[in-house]
């Protein structure tokens, strides 16, 4: 797979696949989302009992607590222990939303850089429309940099090679462009630059976009960021000196969100948390993107290494995390692909899907935005309201029945001291599941996951073990390695 910072891919269009499901508003009659491994339609067949029940009847539900046995295998018997807390959201419904992956072509990145930066004067930013200025700038950097590498005339190291053939090539590709090079930045008319510029306050800011593309040439996730050009300047000499944001080989964003949860801090910023809330919502509705759901806050702090940010003294700010979601409830806080243990069993032969982790970072502070990174957009192009469940203890039915009978599909971790899988919670949510039929086509789907899952809510981080995920609607087991 190839990887394009500051690159983008147009894909091809595609149609919208209508996906039904057991459900009071639909008028659908067949769904095209394959949503497990087992016979979906016999299993719901033969179940009954909540069929066009919400999510009402599970208001009483608290612990599910059994203990069986299964063969792995090798043919070893494991015990199966669920002592699970059954977890609800917050919500007097479900749905099943369907979404459609941002293609990264010219009227995407239009959209988004109109939304930014409204209607004022945006120019292009990538290194083909730069400034003979600036690529002098850039030339320059790059030959130092060129000059500190070679100077050791013993390298052996292939990486190390590697990189100065890289840099070999861009202080080539950098003296040709400024041979045609004009004088000022060029206004943007067709939108097929992954980089542009614009003003937001009246302040300068950087929107780049980046995808990630399979070797089939389709994207499989990206994202683009928004930067305050020269971040520094926000910072005054005191800050630079004591934080060393300005030495050579500082990161371009000289500031993290201090989500370690080491405790309180004492927050420099003059607007309050509320304040700049209201200015990072206004700002994200502009945007015109599905980032609707607010998930948490976090503080901002300043420096130029991981040690700096983890210094309450150099706390400056906020950054606010919205993730794509719907009714209020988030699709990314339950977890993404990369928290659950079981990611870690794909094989080499299982592609990598697009990303689980739809969700907008935005950093701020009383000088206003001052970066964004929003990850894998998508544009929610359908919802069935008020969906209908399963009986929980239909789905607990399934769960034992599938761990039971294909128990190595689910790729536990076990210990072969004990030969036991433990289990501590059962956690209603949404899980997404793709179109197999139309590429990059996905729906979120209200799905029951039984796991052994650690929150670590002061940095809301989470750790999910032994996933089993069984669709709430028609009790069909979501294929974890097929869908991340």
């Amino acid at each position: 797979m190839n990887m394009r910072r500051r690159g983008f891919v147009k894909t091809a269009g595609i149609t919208l696949a209508v996906i039904c499901v057991v459900n009071s508003s639909a008028g659908c009659s067949k769904k095209s989302v394959d949503y497990g491994i087992g016979d979906a339609t016999e299993q719901t067949e033969r179940r009954s009992g909540g069929n066009g029940k919400g999510l009402e009847q599970f208001a009483d539900a608290s612990v599910w607590a059994d203990e069986w046995t299964a063969v792995n295998s090798k043919g070893n018997e494991v015990t199966v222990q669920v002592n699970a807390d059954i977890v609800l959201p917050e919500a007097k419904r479900m749905s099943v939303v369907e979404t459609r992956q941002a293609e990264f072509d010219a009227a995407f990145m239009e959209r988004v850089t109109r939304g930014v930066f409204g209607s004022g004067d945006v120019y292009y930013n990538d290194v083909n429309h730069l400034p003979k200025e600036e690529l002098i700038k850039m030339l320059e950097e790059e030959q130092r940099l060129y000059d500190l590498y070679t100077s050791d005339k013993t390298i052996e190291d292939p990486q190390m090679l590697e990189s100065i053939k890289w840099m070999e090539e861009n202080i080539r590709h950098y003296e040709e462009l400024i041979k045609t090079a004009g004088e000022t930045y060029i206004p943007a008319k067709d939108f097929e630059a992954p980089d542009y510029l614009g003003e937001i306050g009246g302040a300068p800011y950087e929107l780049s976009f980046w995808s990630h593309e399979t070797d089939e040439g389709t994207v499989d996730w990206g994202g683009f960021s928004l930067e305050a050009k020269n971040l520094r300047q926000y910072l005054s000499k005191e800050d630079i000196e004591e934080t060393g944001v300005g030495i050579v080989g500082a990161m371009s964003v000289p500031c993290y969100p201090y989500d370690t949860g080491l405790g309180a801090v004492n927050n420099k910023c003059e607007m309050t948390e509320e304040e700049a809330r209201k200015l990072v919502d206004n700002f994200v509705k502009e945007c015109g993107l599905d980032y609707k759901v607010y998930a948490y806050t976090v503080p901002l702090v300043w420096g130029s290494n991981w040690e700096q940010a983890q210094d309450e003294k150099n706390c400056d700010g906020y950054v606010f995390y919205y993730d794509v979601g719907v009714d209020d409830i988030s699709f990314v806080t339950p977890g993404k692909a990369e928290q659950y243990q079981n990611y870690q069993k794909k094989k080499e032969s299982e592609p990598q899907r697009y990303s689980m982790n739809a969700r907008m970072e935005v950093y701020v502070n009383d000088k206003g935005i001052l970066y964004l990174n929003a990850q894998n957009p998508v544009e929610i192009t359908g919802v069935s309201e008020d969906a209908r469940f399963l009986a929980l203890e239909d789905i607990q039915g399934v769960i034992k029945e599938e761990i039971t009978e294909h128990f190595g599909d689910f790729r536990f971790h076990y210990s072969s001291e004990d030969w036991l899988i433990k289990f501590n919670q059962m956690e209603l949510i949404y899980f997404r599941v793709r179109d197999k039929e139309n590429n990059g086509h996905y729906s979120y789907v209200p799905a029951w996951r039984l796991g052994y899952v650690l929150n670590f809510e002061e940095s809301n981080m989470k750790s999910i073990d032994n996933a089993v995920l069984i669709n709430a609607i028609d009790g069909s087991v979501i294929d974890f390695y097929d869908e991340v």
